[in-house]
């Protein structure tokens, strides 16, 4: 079966999804073609896949951990929708798949329908609700609507996360990419001493939680014992005492499953990585990004957090639980290639 992978590029937390499942379509024996954009194409790359650089979606204007003018970012996205549509429509025509999945990349999902054919969405994301001003909330009760159409009309649409099946909706758990390494192996690579340590993932793909790192290395000044490690720092890079700043991190779930905690917005993947692998995690939403803060909500983290990180740190340091086993991307794979 050829496949048509459309991917969001709007930060790496879906890109990370769809090569977790992409892995697994290959090991059914398909034939796969990613569609996505900015980093994302080079991350998907990275592990193998075929990828054009073909979808244009906005960063939202995020200040000092809070997101702007979502109204803006509205009518950005639909400018980019409108040329993304165009250039998925070129690579429709030229690869002729037998199915078309969209991670929230919805270009593609249009243009399957109209073309008659398969094609399943992939989303934890079932509502709206980045809207502050009246402008805003105006223009966004139009996306709703479109939104809603779209879920509502695809073949199938897949959640990454446990629910009750209806309709053309299927629930499969979280999708999260394997660990490959031990702890042992990824401190050794990456030079990092022995002892408690915390990972501050800032997510390189969006760039948008450098508001995270001034207070998380100050409340490291009251854990004498503990190392930060910051990954995907991309703006100037932190020095300090027992602070760690890596840059990039390409499989950064296997550096989640070896540390003592987690700190990070509160991105689906990066939580559902925690989760399997057993590690404590503080996630804090970035404010007014609807997404995030009920993705935080659930694990009781709000914006304001990040003026008791130190608290929230000592109190959670340490706390592994059990590793889970999700098979998310298995199943999601079974459900793409059946007929």
């Amino acid at each position: 079966m050829k496949v048509l992978y459309g991917v969001s590029p709007i930060g790496l937390g879906h890109a990370s999804r769809a090569v977790a499942v992409g892995n697994e379509l290959v090991k059914r024996g398909a034939e796969l073609l990613f569609a996505t954009g900015g980093n994302a194409v080079d991350f998907v790359e990275s592990y193998g896949f075929r990828a054009e650089g073909v979808i244009t979606e906005p960063v939202p204007h995020i200040v000092s951990g809070e997101m702007k003018n979502a109204s803006l970012w509205y009518l950005r996205y639909w400018v980019g929708f409108r040329r993304s549509k165009m250039r998925m429509g070129e690579l429709i025509a030229r690869e002729k798949p037998d199915l078309v999945v969209g991670d929230e990349e919805f270009a593609g999902l249009e243009l399957a329908k109209q073309s008659g054919i398969r094609h399943v969405m992939i989303s934890d994301e079932l509502e709206l609700g980045f809207a502050r001003s009246l402008l805003a909330r105006r223009i966004e009760a139009r996306v709703e609507r479109w939104y809603r159409d779209l879920m509502a009309s695809v073949d199938m649409l897949i959640v990454p996360d446990q629910g009750v099946d209806q309709g053309n909706i299927r629930h499969v758990g979280p999708i999260v990419r394997a660990v490959t390494k031990s702890r042992e192996e990824v401190r050794g690579e990456l030079s990092l001493p022995n002892g408690r340590m915390i990972v501050l993932l800032a997510l390189s793909g969006a760039g948008l939680s450098h508001y995270l790192i001034r207070p998380a290395v100050e409340a490291l000044r009251g854990q004498s014992d503990v190392e930060l490690v910051i990954v995907g720092n991309r703006e100037k890079r932190v020095t300090g005492e027992r602070v760690h700043d890596i840059g990039f991190l390409r499989d950064n779930q296997n550096l989640v499953a070896a540390v003592d905690l987690v700190v990070s917005t509160a991105g689906k993947s990066t939580i559902d990585e925690a989760t399997s692998a057993g590690t404590p995690i503080v996630a804090i939403p970035m404010k007014n990004h609807a997404e995030q803060e009920r993705n935080a909500k659930a694990l009781g983290f709000v914006p304001e957090d990040t003026r008791r990180l130190g608290d929230l740190i000592r109190e959670r340091l340490g706390k592994r639980e059990e590793p889970r086993t999700f098979g998310g991307a298995g199943r999601a794979a079974d459900l793409l290639l059946a007929s």
